[in-house]
């Protein structure tokens, strides 16, 4: 789901925005991530135990294998975002949210909260039933329509969904251990220094710059006239941490980044970052509200 701040920066005398969306997550569908155990073997025949992984590639394909053996899940999402700019107060939200998402059929619900820095909450749920995107924020009317639509693919925030997109860049992941003891395993994507137009074209970034944008619009509406080529992506930080113990299934998902905006001789600072903790399996159904077609 897409965590963006309502942007209150004051530049060359008018407000960035003053609508409220919440801080920018990943933008991924319920029905992109269809994890599937591995069939078991006909054979009755004593079969080798699977070698264990060692490369991050492994590591997500034993993951994806291990989720997907389950009826569910249940995650409980936070997330934050700021535009930090010299001499003004910072503009912020925060969002807090459960998810329940189902593996067959593949469906997601999630009911959460966003909160501004002036202390305003709105309340919104999101649904993903066959394929088809449904959101609601505090009292405004149902919306629906394509997962392809950012506006409705931007509101969903899908953890197994995003490990199957994790898939496309491991290449660029460390594989380290995590957890008392070092028993677990984290995978961690690292980046900085890379221009906005180049960072486009990077797999691990993309989704960076996909959920920067919305907040950069309206700074360059505001006034502000950084090109591409002079925004900076000061960090980017993705990391997973999988459970050994149980098949390497998600324990926990990590994404945060901050740009740098040159404007004024200084630099307006835009930070993001999502977590996704598993609350283990979901049993139950994911359904549309009554009244919702």
């Amino acid at each position: 789901m897409v965590l963006s701040v309502a942007v209150a920066v004051t530049v060359s005398g008018c407000s960035a925005g003053d609508g409220t969306r919440k801080p920018a997550g990943r933008h991924a569908s319920a029905g992109a991530a269809k994890a599937r155990p591995e069939p078991k073997s006909a054979s009755p025949a004593r079969t080798e135990p699977a070698a264990k992984p060692r490369t991050a590639a492994q590591f997500v394909a034993r993951a994806r294998q291990a989720m997907g053996a389950e009826k569910g899940w249940t995650f409980a999402l936070s997330g934050s975002e700021s535009v930090v700019m010299r001499g003004q107060a910072p503009s912020s939200a925060t969002y807090a949210a459960t998810v329940h998402r189902t593996v067959s059929p593949d469906a997601l619900e999630q009911n959460g909260t966003i909160t501004t820095s002036k202390g305003e909450r709105k309340a919104e749920r999101v649904y993903v039933v066959g394929g088809t995107g449904y959101v609601k924020q505090g009292a405004e009317a149902w919306k629906k329509g394509p997962l392809s639509d950012p506006d409705i693919a931007d509101d969903v925030e899908d953890p197994m969904a995003e490990l199957a997109a994790f898939a496309a860049y491991t290449k660029s992941a460390k594989v380290s251990r995590a957890g008392a003891g070092g028993q677990d395993v984290r995978l961690r994507v690292t980046a900085s220094g890379w221009q906005l137009s180049a960072a486009r074209d990077r797999p691990a970034l993309k989704k960076a710059v996909r959920e920067a944008e919305p907040t950069l619009a309206q700074l360059r509406k505001a006034g502000v006239s950084a090109t591409d080529g002079q925004i900076t992506l000061k960090s980017f930080d993705e990391t997973w941490d999988l459970d050994a113990a149980h098949g390497y299934r998600l324990i926990s998902h990590r994404y945060a980044f901050t740009f740098l905006v040159p404007f004024q001789g200084g630099d307006i600072t835009l930070s993001q970052e999502v977590r996704a903790g598993n609350r283990g399996v979901f049993t139950g159904n994911v359904a549309l509200p009554n009244g919702v077609k």
